[in-house]
């Protein structure tokens, strides 16, 4: 910005002809015209809380000095301890809950009965015939590598089935077997389980219940089993009774 210099070249020259206190005075009188600073108004402080009994309630906001320890005396400050909480113990029911019953269904549910096995045919020309076990048992020796029964074996089937279903107190095992050449496990069990399944088909329609039936496919017997290899033996157990159990001293 452009400013005269010849008129504050003799403002100074003045200045400097006037006494040392003429010059304060002048600097002084001109920092007192300077505007001052507004100082920020003070905070109001809040209006006392009336009491209904008409008594003012103030809150302090000095805190309580905390207790000085004795001159001489360096202790650590001690932890502070917090009440255990106590837990308690819920009851014990009198009574066990109800057990929870299941409505029935809303819709009405047909229930079907089971399925019975398909019936076995004989086979005119199956090399097979039957010899009865001791103990009331039966065997029935099939063609290698087949389940099929002739006529005869069929009918000896049915007959020894339907005396089964007069002994409801008996369960049938079904032990089958079968040889093949060579070393395979699994065809063996095949063939002995299909040659079970014809059996116990036969005695269920002879009417003997299927919770009495339980078939086994053995597949190749072992290596000192004497009788033919391709065989079902059908082997005759009776349920085991419930017998009361016995104390550590022999007691009932």
């Amino acid at each position: 910005m452009y400013r005269p210099i010849p008129f504050s070249l003799p403002l100074a020259a003045f200045l400097a002809c006037l006494p040392l206190s003429a010059a304060q005075a002048q600097v002084t009188s001109n920092l007192d015209d300077l505007p001052q600073a507004k100082t920020a108004p003070s905070a109001k402080k809040p209006a006392p809380t009336t009491h209904p009994a008409g008594h003012a309630v103030q809150k302090s906001a000095a805190k309580t000095p905390a207790p000085v320890a004795a001159a001489g005396a360096s202790s650590p400050a001690e932890p502070v301890r917090s009440t255990p909480a106590h837990t308690t113990v819920p009851g014990v029911p009198p009574a066990p809950p109800p057990p929870v019953v299941l409505p029935p269904p809303f819709v009405p549910v047909q229930i079907h009965p089971p399925v019975p096995p398909a019936e076995v045919t004989a086979v005119a020309d199956a090399a097979s015939h039957t010899a009865p076990l001791p103990d009331g048992g039966m065997r029935v020796l099939f063609p290698s590598g087949s389940e099929a029964l002739n006529a005869d074996s069929l009918k000896a089937l049915q007959d020894y089935g339907t005396e089964l279903s007069h002994h409801p107190e008996q369960r049938v095992v079904l032990m089958a077997y079968a040889a093949l050449p060579g070393d395979d496990v699994s065809m063996p069990r095949r063939i002995a389980l299909a040659r079970a399944l014809a059996v116990r088909s036969i005695f269920i329609h002879a009417g003997v219940a299927t919770t009495r039936l339980y078939p086994r496919a053995l597949g190749r017997p072992d290596a000192g089993d004497t009788a033919p290899a391709d065989r079902l033996d059908v082997v005759i157990e009776t349920n085991p009774t419930d017998t009361p159990a016995s104390s550590a001293n022999g007691m009932p």
